[in-house]
């Protein structure tokens, strides 16, 4: 699990942007969507917000590109997954399903993966 005020300045500055007043950010992991590119994973109190980094270019010019953002009123459902190759690197990969679209958020540490899990599904419950 990651802190925060540790992510680069980008992903903080937008995710700031995008969540609204009296909403906190309850927990933050790193996925990994490719090599050296991590998916920055942000569960609020309303919300899963999913960002990544994207180059323009060269590796000099870069943004943050927001790939989902989620209230939960709109999950149906959040599964916890483990194929072969993720139990053998540790790993899973969480399929959070809403109407007519499943998000996988993929190569999350199998820890951080299942805490992310229980704080959805308790943020669901509630």
């Amino acid at each position: 699990m990651a802190e925060f005020v540790n992510m680069p300045p980008r992903i903080q500055q937008t995710v700031q942007a995008h969540i609204g007043a009296g909403e906190e950010v309850c927990l933050c992991i790193l996925g990994r969507s490719s090599f050296l590119r991590p998916d920055f994973v942000f569960i609020t109190t309303r919300r899963v917000l999913v960002l990544d980094e994207r180059y323009i270019g060269s590796l000099a010019v870069s943004y943050a590109n927001i790939r989902c953002n989620l209230l939960f009123t709109e999950i149906q459902d959040v599964k916890l997954v483990r194929q072969l190759r993720h139990r053998l690197l540790s790993q899973a990969r969480l399929e959070i399903s809403v109407i007519r679209n499943v998000h996988w958020i993929d190569n999350i540490n199998f820890r951080s993966a299942r805490c992310a899990y229980v704080c959805i599904t308790e943020q669901l419950t509630k």
